[in-house]
């Protein structure tokens, strides 16, 4: 027998898969996909927030989140660094090297549905 949370979750996976899909036959790197990507990371952090638990949010010590900080900022820095450096070629950004490697695009759309959903998850933590 489902649980409530499984079968709500059911919809929730299918809804990003299908968003997924869609959102991966734009064209890469446009303006177009720029926009749903963003908006497709905040509808699901709001959906991930809206269904979070009730209950004080769980005390993480700073000590614990300094490495994946440091590793954070790191990323944001190279990828803002290489977005303004030309040619592309010989400075590639994190989405232009992933961009390769995820080029099929069931699994991109897969991909962007894992990365939908982990937004979802984080913000219900």
């Amino acid at each position: 027998m489902a649980t409530a949370r499984t079968s709500s979750a059911v919809p929730v996976v299918v809804a990003s898969v299908v968003c997924g899909w869609w959102a991966t036959g734009l064209d890469p790197f446009s303006t177009r996909a720029t926009w749903i990507v963003l908006a497709a990371g905040v509808v699901a952090m709001v959906v991930g927030r809206v269904t979070r638990r009730a209950g004080p949010p769980a005390d993480i010590p700073p000590r614990a989140t300094a490495p994946w900080s440091v590793l954070a900022g790191a990323l944001m820095a190279w990828q803002l660094a290489a977005y303004f450096q030309h040619p592309r070629s010989e400075h590639p950004t994190l989405s232009s090297l992933t961009n390769t490697a995820l080029d099929p695009r069931p699994i991109r759309a897969l991909a962007f549905a894992a990365w939908m959903l982990a937004a979802g998850w984080l913000a219900r933590r």
